[in-house]
């Protein structure tokens, strides 16, 4: 799939943020999961299955410095393939590449990897996928990879952070954020002595809601909404989320492991709750919860999805956040382990590089 951003301006327009010339990235989400879905459907088949999008593994906006900045003034270029099959899911392995012009060589800019999985056309048991078979090295090789993918999917998911309960390390840590914020408080208000611990902001104050509609307009091929079209929804509304809190336009730093829960159905009433939950300098963590309202049945509502972004300040440290809820520490205990375990977010935060966007 190719993007000749450096050559036609209708496009450019297209994907510009704002009256920029950078790009709206929630857009490139959306290429990439149609693209990994036209990727899969070509090698099994849709003539009696159903293809969903089940996960995506973190992706990462951070660049090579040599590289350099990624902006609609270059060209783009998706190019993708299966690289493992078992019984009835598949990895798919998409290469971002960039070039100045139509006369420059492509550069790497780096991948994304998405797991599909193929279900019975009414959608109630698993359907077996067509065998992959590898013939160069090269397939050999990424084969292997995608099976070693899988399995430390599989892994990850049994130990996912939300499941292991905070450490003592952990609850030392939040018992301590809480106490030194009401403390600097309380100094700041009997003593006029300012303290950078005053100045963090309550988490259930960076909260933001929003409500979307679900058209057919953004269905697949299986009569279901896009699961491009959720992510793109996911991004923009945590991008806005992160705005607010910073005080600023953020840029995008990458993407925790998305898990899509449920099939979204057309005529949806889909809301969209983004919180930042975590903050390290100019790093800021947004979680983007889409939950399916029932009107009329406020008990059915049920999350689909959980996005996790990470975003970067360009004016540097951003005020951190406080939970005051039990509910609220473990989201923020949730973004602290997704900050440690992700290194571009340790990177900018403690200054090592700068985003390449």
């Amino acid at each position: 799939m190719l993007f000749p951003f450096s050559s036609n301006a209708v496009l450019r327009e297209q994907y510009q943020r704002f009256m920029s010339n950078s790009m709206r990235y929630g857009l490139l989400l959306e290429d990439l999961d149609t693209l990994a879905g036209d990727i899969a459907a070509r090698h099994a088949g849709v003539r009696d299955r159903v293809l969903l999008t089940a996960s995506i593994d973190r992706i990462s906006w951070l660049q090579d410095p040599d590289v350099g900045e990624m902006t609609l003034s270059h060209d783009l270029r998706m190019a993708g393939q299966v690289v493992w099959a078992g019984r009835s899911s598949m990895e798919v392995l998409i290469e971002l590449s960039r070039r100045e012009s139509s006369q420059q060589a492509w550069t790497f800019l780096g991948l994304a990897r998405f797991v599909l999985v193929a279900r019975t056309p009414d959608r109630t048991a698993a359907a077996d996928v067509p065998v992959l078979l590898p013939q160069t090295p090269r397939e050999r090789e990424l084969f292997e990879q995608g099976q070693k993918h899988m399995q430390l999917r599989n892994q990850r998911r049994d130990t996912h952070t939300a499941r292991k309960p905070p450490t003592v390390e952990e609850v030392a840590l939040v018992h301590d954020l809480i106490r030194n914020h009401h403390l600097a408080r309380t100094l700041a208000s009997h003593h006029h002595h300012h303290s950078p611990s005053a100045d963090a902001v309550p988490m259930a104050r960076t909260g933001l809601q929003s409500s979307v509609l679900m058209h057919s307009q953004d269905r697949n091929a299986f009569d279901v909404i896009f699961g491009g079209h959720l992510l793109r929804l996911a991004y923009e509304h945590a991008f806005a989320t992160a705005a607010l809190h910073a005080g600023e336009y953020c840029d995008p730093l990458s993407m925790d492991d998305v898990a899509f829960l449920l099939p979204v159905p057309i005529g949806t009433l889909l809301r969209l709750t983004g919180q930042v939950v975590y903050v390290e300098g100019p790093v800021v963590r947004v979680h983007v919860r889409a939950t399916k309202l029932e009107p009329g049945a406020p008990e059915q509502s049920v999350v689909t999805n959980v996005f996790s972004f990470a975003f970067v300040s360009k004016s540097g440290g951003v005020r951190r956040v406080v939970p005051e809820t039990m509910v609220e520490a473990m989201e923020y205990l949730m973004g602290y382990r997704q900050h440690v375990m992700d290194e571009t977010s340790r990177m900018v935060a403690e200054d090592r590089v700068r985003p390449k966007l």
